[in-house]
Parts: structure tokens; C-alpha cells; sequence
């Protein structure tokens, strides 16, 4: 949305009343007056005035009956004042009923903008015993037009009292009809008094509500102390529409204001807000118990969907920053040990941020907080950010070097959103990825500068830019800046486009800006809109400034985030002997040459699907170190270079959101200098050759035996990026060949790429944090393509843990306990299952729950996928991680999609149709099919039925499936053979 706009219905109507009748006047001119003197009969005149009069007349009637009234958008039909931009769906006729039986007077899932909340005071009483909840909240407001009405925001809250104040003079108005529309989650208040424009007014709302289960507004949460009592908590996640389900408020990220609290608990208990505690008041017994009331210093301005609360009974660990910040981490009290390594990165990251943007944080102190039953990774509330457990604790004994990763990326990425998201805020969720694509890419920047020797920027290419492409590479994609309007199409775009797509964007833009220029252009952003509102174009504008114009940002980069989809670059040499090279661009999609696949319609692009490209590349006649760059401005372009070059290497280190394809001869040589040294090419190139190889053969573009000669150089590699890229890619291909010709011969070819390597890397737990997530994937994969050596070493291991209690280190343990559950029966699951249920260390219960799902017996799965039943055996937000490792596992892959079927009803009222994780769990069971059969079922099965905000999840799965299908149809026959050929049997 560029601007926000106000309800003039009437004087758009009037101003275009006056304009119509002055261009006509001046028509009219033309032909009745002549040198200046009218000429008009009487009788003319008189017919004249009477048509004038009668037209007069009846608009007035039309606009007396059939007008909209209190400037209300009529029924069913989009309001006037508001446009495309301001989320109004033009194709929304359903007429809106309110809970009485009457129609409700506001047709619009957006709210007006000519009331404005200033502040909030939110008094709250959660039982965690009886989960009933009461609250008053205080809205002090400013209307911006006068008003007889006020719609607001409300989702299971029952109001027993209202009252609307002049702030002016004290005065009560009376509140006339109050209508409640459910869908809409909102509430008209009609009024006896006229608000008059620019003044001030507050609205007090009593409620009550219950504590909910589901995982999202101000819920229950529960835990197991280490003695095995069950503890309570209650804790609140708003975003994106969930606030209005904990108290009435204006639910929008535009309506900031300023937000003070008071919290009702048990003396028992503590309670957290996202500023400091201003004072704590004993109000005595309540109900039979001893309540205090703790109130809280007023916030900065702020959207709801950041405001957050918590009562428990945590301990808490603190430090300061350089600048007097206090830093603390909240957890149960047993667990705090654990919480010693996210405090002191929070505390350096906080630091580097506030140099890094030159803003400084605005808060007092920045609270975190392990919450048990948490949906999300985490949610970045300004002062007071919750966390999975999982996100958040770490133990240096228990924990591997995977989970110690994630958990400083989780704590960088939620404290850059405390600048990006909470300083200055999207305007309406079509931005969202202003919020994400930047946390997500300010994480790796953040750890980079704590954790030097973590080589972050090599693991970005494989966690965000490849995740990306490869989402954005079906025809089901969306924009990054993607127009949305309900609470269900909102949830929905919580995902790889607006995480991974806007971090590898910006990843790029830092590339050709330069990260002067970019840190500059950033501080200038935060400082120009703080406390406020910003849109994509804002943030362009600012860095176009930033390079004394001579780069257009926006034109660059609106090319990136208005149209779905990026570029296919094709690079081929005029002829073997010259230095010219044509590069061409083209929108990659990979079912293109798929037949008969069910495609939604593609959107028309503003931009035809061109794309600004920085095209950089190197030779074998330079370096990686030495790189040129050639534009293309939404254009094929031609450049120049050494005519004795054999090969070049495009889009350096995947630095540039696009892929790349060359002519065959080029593909050949690049793959005769990785066979000959592949260390001329950089970890990340290498991974993005291996990476685009792939996914051109997935396409039909490349022949299928591209991508299986390269990987011939992998027995010589012994860097982390690339391996992890060809793993995932090879682990893809052994699962859509589970049922074909080639499938045995493909795993003999993978034990033949991963035997030097697994018996190089050994055993011992030593080396860089590289060298350990590279020997934990090395021999993980090993025993999923049963590697004899390995297999044997990994149950040797496993039976010293499980009978002589033998420590297994952190980074072994997935290896050790995959292969003693993959090979073992009843004994060693339940062994495993038993560990899960008593072990405090939240990483290994996350490692457990995994590898759980690895087992080859099928009443084993079949008992495991039934735990998810039931929430005090399985939590909610695992329930996906449990459903989606039977499914990758190839003896469960068919049990996991009967349960999905089977318990469709019962996932539905666990999550909701409004919840991403719906959508979560069909890609998990249903992304890896690979035949027709499994095609006609699923979508048999989902085609009755609404999905809610997993509908473009669906759509993906779909996709994919085809996309299996035809691909293994294809390339069965060309692998077998090439397998055949080359014969990798022991």
C-alpha cells in the first residue's frame, strides 16, 4: 500500500460531480455561446431549469435511500474510498451477518483508518486453575473525520461492559447498537453522538474470555519440573491476527500507540510484559486467593501483534550490555543452566546491531523467554521475544554443534526484528517480507560476527537461497510483495518466499550496493520511520539516495519482488574459439515441460517476468577472487572475454537469486576441472554447480546424467556446502526412485560417492564446526544407504549406550541412534522413546523425536504416529516433525499418508484451518510421492475440501507430485542405463 487512505466517500463523489460539470460546462460553451453572449429562447431556458430542477431532485433521492449511509461501504460491493492497495478484495460480495441476525453495517475485512488508537491500558486476570480470563482495556483514540461509528477488532471475547468518553469535557456517549460479525473478528459500534474530527476519545470495554490450547493469542502452556510435576503458564503469541482474540484493540500493524499493562497473578507466580515492572501492589484475597497486581512502564509506539505477556513461576539470568541495556533469559528453573549461551549472544548480537544500524535499541531491557508449547521457532515481541524451548537452550555436554547453530541464528534473527519489524513496521501484511527477508538475512550476519569460524555466509546460500529457489521454481509461488486480505491468506505467506526469497534478494543487493552503502542506506531507513509505517518503496527510495542516484533501486529490485519466479540465465560462446559469450534470461519454472499438469493460472507480470540482473562471473583464466560484472537490464546481453578461456563460472558463490545453465560444451569442461581441481572453484560455487545441475535435470532442461557426472568429483570433496547441497539432492532422487528400475543400482552409486569420505572423516569428534556438520551428515547419510562400515561401527555404538551406558558424543548421536532404531526392533525404539520422555535437555528431545520415525517396523510407526493424539505425549508443534520423518522414511511413507487421512478431522480441530501448520503437514506426508496412483489419491482426497491457509501448500504438493511423476517417467530408462554402464556394485 503506498498511502494510507481516509473514508471520503462523499467528497470523492462531490469532487467528481464538480469536475464532471465543469468539463461539461466548458463543452457546453462550444456550442451555445458565440463571441461571449449566450443565446437561449425563454422557452428554452424554462426547459432547461425544469430538466436541471428534476435531476436535482431525484440524485437527492438516490442518495437519501440508496447512498452509502454513516459512510459505510454499501453491502457486498467494495467501498469507494478505499482501493486495491488497501487490501479491499474488489470480488467480495458476501454480505456480512452479524451474530444478532443483522446485517452488519462495515463490509470490509480492513478497518476504516479515520479513527486512530493513541494508547492502550490493558488490566488483565488470567486463573490458570479455572482458565477463565478478565480484562478492561482502555482505548484512548482520535478520530481524523467526524463519525457516528467505530469499528474495532474482537475474536472470542465476550463484552460486559462498555463505555465511550469525551475526553474533552468528561462527557459519557451513548453507545446505541453494538453488532458483533464473527468472520470478520470485528465489532460496530453504533453512537448517539456525532465524534468530531481531530478531538480525543477513549473507549472502555469490559470482557471476559477463556484461556485457549491452541498455540496462538493468551494461551495455556504447561511443563514437567525435573521431580515430574506438571506446572502452568500462561503466554500470549499475536501474530499476525491474534491479539484481538486477548483483548478488543485495532488489530492492524498500521494502528500503532503506545500500550501500558497490569497484570492480576498468584503471589506464586511472576508476570512479564514487554517493558519493566513500574510498581507491584498486594490487593489481597480473591476467590480464595492472594492476588498481586503488577503495573508496567507505557511502551514506545508499537503494532499489537508485538505486544506480549506471560505469567509463570521461571527463574531468570540477566547481564548488561556496554550501553546499560539489561538482558535476561526466562526458563523453567531447572533449565537455566541451560540458558547461559543465548544470554551472551543476545547480549554481543544486541551490541553489534546497534553499531551495525547505528540506531540505538530503544528499550530498556530485552527479555527472553522458553516457552513449552510454542507454534513458531520464536516471536520477536519488542522487550519480550518467547522462544521454543528448543531456540533457546543449550547444553555444551548434551547439545550438537546443529542445535548450538540454531540456536544463535534463532536469537540473531529475532533480535535484528527488534529494528526491522518492531521500529519500523510494514504497513499491511502484502510487506511482510520487509520483516522476515531481512531478520533472515541479518541472522547469518549477526552470527557471522559473533561466531566467526562458522563460515555463515557459505551455509546462507544452502539454508535460504537455495530453500528459496527452489519453492519459487513452481508455478503455485507468489510475489514476495504478494497482495493479501483475511487472517487466512495472511498466515499463509509465512513462508519460504518471504523468509528465504527476501533474504537471498538482500543478499544480493548487498553484492552490487556494497555493504557501505547498504549499512548506510539502512540507517537512514530506521531513522526516517521509526516508531512508524514503512512500505517496500520507502526502503528503496532511501537506498537509491544512498548511491547519489546512479542506481535505481526500485526499477532493480521491483523486478524482484512484484513478479514471482526468477531468471534462468543461459550462457553459450559464439564459437569455440571466441571470447564472445551470449547470456540470456528466461523465467524458470520446473514443470515447463511437464504435459498435461494441473497449473493454476499464472498472474500477468508488470514486468513480463524480466528480471535487472547482476550477472558476475570468473574463468579458468582468473580466479574466484576476481570477478567481473555485466547487467542485464531485463535483457539478453553479449560480453567479451579472453578467447583462450575454456570455461567461466557465473552468479559467484550464489550470490545472485537466479540459476544458471550453460551450453553442453561448457557443462563439460566445468566438470573436467571438478574431476581434475575442484578447489579452483570456491565451497559455494561448487555447491551451486552441484545445486543448478540438479534442478535443470528435475526440469528437463539438462540431460538426467549431467548431474550424476558431476557428483563423480564428490569421492575427492571434503568441504561442508557442497556435500550438504548434493545430500539433499541425492537424498530427493532415492526417494522418487523408491519404485523404480534404477533404485538399487542408485544406492550402490551413493555408497561409491560416500566411502572415501566416511572412512576418511572417522569417528573422533574433533575438527571446525564445518568438519562437524559435515562428518554428522557424511555418516548419517551412510546409514540410510547402508554403508556396511558404518552401519556396523553406529550399532556397535548404539548397543554400549543402550546396555553398558557408554556416552555417546552430541554430534554422533543422530548417526548412533538412526541406526540402532533403523536395524533394531521393539527394545531399542522403546529404549529411545523412553529417553524422550525423561530426558530435561530439549535439543536431544528434538534429536529423539526424529530419529524415532526411522524405524523399519510397521507397528512400531504405526504406534508412533498415533502418540500424536494425544498433546501430553506429543506437543502440538511436533506433531509435524513426527508426521514428516515417517513420511521420508520409505517403510513409512504410505502408513504417514493414512494417518494424515485418516486423522484429517482431528489435526483440523487440533491447529484450525487459520493455523500455516495445516499446510505444514500436507507437505511433510505428501511432497515425496512419486506415481500417478499416489497422485489421484491425494488429490481425490483434498478435493472436497477447504484447507484454510494451507490451500498454497496444497497447490505446491500437488505440483510436486506431478512433477515426480514425470520426472521419474522420463528418467528411469537414462539413469538405469548410465548406472548400468558404470556399474558401482560392490
Amino acid at each position: 500500500m503506498d498511502h494510507d487512505v481516509d473514508d471520503v466517500a462523499f467528497l470523492t463523489s462531490a469532487n467528481h460531480y464538480r469536475t464532471s460539470g465543469s468539463q461539461s460546462g466548458i463543452h457546453k460553451r462550444s456550442l451555445y455561446e458565440h463571441g461571449g453572449v449566450a443565446i437561449c429562447s425563454q422557452r428554452k431556458a424554462l426547459i432547461i431549469a425544469s430538466i436541471f430542477l428534476g435531476v436535482l431532485f431525484l440524485t437527492a433521492i438516490i442518495i437519501a435511500y440508496f447512498g452509502p449511509q454513516n459512510d459505510c461501504p454499501c453491502i457486498g460491493m467494495k467501498p469507494m474510498f478505499l482501493t486495491e492497495e488497501n487490501g479491499v478484495d474488489a470480488s467480495r460480495t458476501v454480505i456480512p451477518i452479524a451474530t444478532n441476525g443483522e446485517v452488519f453495517p462495515w463490509n470490509n475485512l480492513r478497518l476504516p483508518t479515520f479513527v486512530r488508537p493513541e494508547r492502550y491500558h490493558i488490566n488483565i486476570h488470567p486463573n490458570l486453575t479455572t482458565l477463565e480470563v478478565k480484562g478492561q482495556t482502555s482505548i484512548d483514540f482520535r478520530v481524523e473525520k467526524s463519525t457516528d461509528y467505530i469499528v474495532f477488532h474482537s475474536k472470542n471475547l465476550t463484552i460486559t461492559e462498555k463505555i465511550l468518553i469525551n475526553r474533552k469535557n468528561n462527557e459519557k456517549i451513548e453507545i446505541n447498537k453494538m453488532l458483533e460479525y464473527s468472520a470478520g473478528q470485528q465489532i460496530f459500534m453504533e453512537l448517539d453522538d456525532e465524534l468530531q474530527k481531530e478531538e480525543n476519545y477513549t473507549l472502555v470495554i469490559k470482557y471476559t474470555t477463556r484461556l485457549g490450547r491452541e498455540l496462538e493469542g493468551f494461551y495455556l502452556s504447561s511443563y514437567i519440573t525435573r521431580s515430574g510435576e506438571k506446572k502452568y503458564l500462561a503466554t500470549t503469541h499475536f501474530e499476525p491476527t491474534y491479539a484481538r482474540s486477548a483483548f478488543p484493540c485495532f488489530d492492524e500493524p498500521q494502528f500503532k500507540a503506545r500500550f501500558k499493562m497490569s497484570i492480576l497473578r498468584d503471589r506464586f507466580h511472576i508476570s512479564l510484559f514487554n517493558m519493566p515492572i513500574r510498581s507491584t501492589d498486594d490487593i489481597g484475597f480473591y476467590m480464595g486467593t492472594g492476588l498481586v497486581r503488577d503495573d508496567f512502564y507505557e511502551s514506545v509506539e508499537m503494532s499489537t501483534y508485538l505486544v506480549a505477556f506471560v505469567v509463570c513461576d521461571y527463574n531468570h539470568t540477566d547481564t548488561k550490555t556496554s550501553k546499560n541495556i539489561t538482558v535476561s533469559v526466562y526458563a523453567p528453573t531447572d533449565l537455566l543452566p541451560q540458558a547461559s549461551f543465548a544470554l551472551s549472544t543476545a547480549t554481543k548480537i544486541l551490541e553489534h546491531y546497534e553499531d551495525f544500524f547505528g540506531v540505538p535499541y530503544p528499550l530498556p531491557k530485552q527479555d527472553l523467554i522458553a516457552i513449552p508449547d510454542f507454534g513458531a521457532g520464536a516471536m520477536e515481541n519488542w522487550g519480550l521475544i518467547t522462544y521454543r524451548e528448543t531456540s533457546i537452550l543449550y547444553d555444551a555436554e548434551e547439545t550438537s554443534v546443529a542445535a548450538h547453530q540454531w540456536v544463535a541464528v534463532v536469537v540473531a534473527h529475532e533480535l535484528a526484528h527488534q529494528w526491522f519489524g518492531n521500529l519500523v513496521t510494514m504497513r499491511w501484511w502484502n510487506d511482510l517480507w520487509l520483516n522476515e527477508g531481512f531478520a533472515s538475512f541479518l541472522e547469518y550476519l549477526g552470527v557471522d560476527h559473533v561466531m566467526p569460524g562458522w563460515s555463515m555466509m557459505d551455509q546462507f546460500i544452502l539454508d535460504k537461497t537455495q530453500q528459496g529457489l527452489h519453492l519459487d521454481a513452481l508455478s503455485t509461488s507468489h510475489p514476495i510483495s504478494v497482495t493479501v486480505y483475511d487472517p487466512v491468506e495472511i498466515e499463509a505467506i509465512f513462508d519460504s518466499i518471504s523468509y528465504s526469497k527476501g533474504a537471498a534478494i538482500l543478499y544480493m543487493l548487498e553484492k552490487f550496493l556494497s555493504q557501505d552503502i547498504l549499512r548506510r542506506g539502512l540507517n537512514d531507513y530506521l531513522n526516517t520511520h521509526k516508531y512508524g509505517n514503512a512500505d517496500t518503496k520507502d526502503l528503496w527510495t532511501v537506498l537509491s539516495k544512498h548511491t547519489n542516484q546512479t542506481l535505481d533501486v526500485k526499477s532493480i529490485m521491483d523486478t524482484w519482488t512484484r513478479q514471482m519466479g526468477f531468471p534462468l540465465v543461459t550462457i553459450k560462446r559464439e564459437n569455440a574459439t571466441s571470447g564472445t559469450f551470449y547470456a540470456t534470461q528466461n523465467r524458470f519454472l520446473l514443470t515447463a515441460n511437464v504435459p498435461n499438469i494441473t497449473i493454476i493460472r499464472q498472474p500477468s507480470s508488470p514486468f513480463k517476468y524480466k528480471w535487472y540482473i547482476p550477472l558476475n562471473y570468473y574463468s579458468d583464466r582468473s580466479n574466484y577472487q576476481k570477478v567481473d560484472t555485466v547487467w542485464m537490464n531485463m535483457t539478453n546481453v553479449t560480453f567479451e572475454v579472453d578467447p583462450k578461456v575454456i570455461w567461466i563460472k557465473a552468479n559467484v558463490n550464489q550470490s545472485g537469486y537466479f540459476r544458471v545453465n550453460y551450453s553442453v560444451e561448457l557443462w563439460d569442461a566445468i566438470i573436467i576441472q571438478l574431476q581434475k581441481d575442484h578447489k579452483v572453484f570456491s565451497p559455494a560455487d561448487r555447491a551451486s554447480l552441484l545445486d543448478d545441475a540438479f534442478t535443470l535435470s528435475r526440469a528437463g532442461v539438462v540431460n538426467v546424467t549431467l548431474p550424476l557426472r558431476m557428483c563423480m568429483y564428490l569421492r575427492k570433496e571434503r568441504d561442508y556446502v557442497p556435500w550438504a547441497t548434493a545430500l539433499e539432492h541425492l537424498q530427493n532422487w532415492s526417494k522418487f526412485l523408491g519404485e523404480a528400475s534404477p533404485y538399487r543400482m542408485f544406492q550402490e552409486f551413493m555408497k561409491h560417492l560416500l566411502e572415501p569420505i566416511a572412512n576418511e572423516i572417522g569417528w573422533e569428534d574433533s575438527g571446525t564446526h564445518l568438519q562437524k556438520l559435515l562428518r554428522s551428515d557424511i555418516l548419517a547419510s551412510a546409514i540410510l544407504c547402508e554403508v556396511e562400515p558404518v552401519t556396523t561401527e553406529a550399532r556397535n555404538k548404539f548397543h554400549k549406550w543402550m546396555h553398558e551406558g557408554a556416552r555417546i558424543s552430541p554430534n554422533l548421536r543422530e548417526v548412533v541412534y538412526t541406526a540402532g532404531i533403523k536395524y533394531g526392533g521393539v527394545k531399542e525404539w522403546l529404549y529411545c522413546w523412553a529417553r524422550y520422555n525423561s530426558t530435561r535437555i530439549p535439543s536431544e528431545r528434538k534429536l529423539l523425536l526424529k530419529v524415532l520415525g526411522a524405524a523399519s517396523d510397521p507397528w512400531i510407526l504405526q504406534r508412533y504416529l498415533l502418540s500424536t493424539l494425544n498433546r501430553d505425549i506429543i506437543k502440538p508443534q511436533d506433531v509435524k516433525t513426527v508426521l514428516g520423518v515417517v513420511a521420508a522414511n520409505p517403510d513409512g511413507q504410505l502408513q504417514a499418508w493414512r494417518h494424515l487421512k485418516a486423522r484429517w478431522g482431528t489435526l483440523q480441530s487440533l491447529f484450525g484451518n487459520g493455523t500455516f501448520t495445516m499446510g505444514g503437514l500436507i507437505t511433510a506426508v505428501t511432497s515425496h510421492f512419486a506415481s500417478e496412483y499416489d497422485f489421484k489419491e491425494v488429490s481425490d482426497f483434498f478435493r472436497p475440501m477447504d484447507v484454510g491457509s494451507g490451500t498454497r501448500a496444497l497447490q505446491q504438493s500437488m505440483e510436486m507430485i506431478q512433477l515426480n511423476v514425470h520426472w521419474v517417467k522420463e528418467n528411469e530408462e537414462s539413469i538405469f542405463n548410465w548406472l548400468a554402464k558404470n556399474s558401482f556394485s560392490q
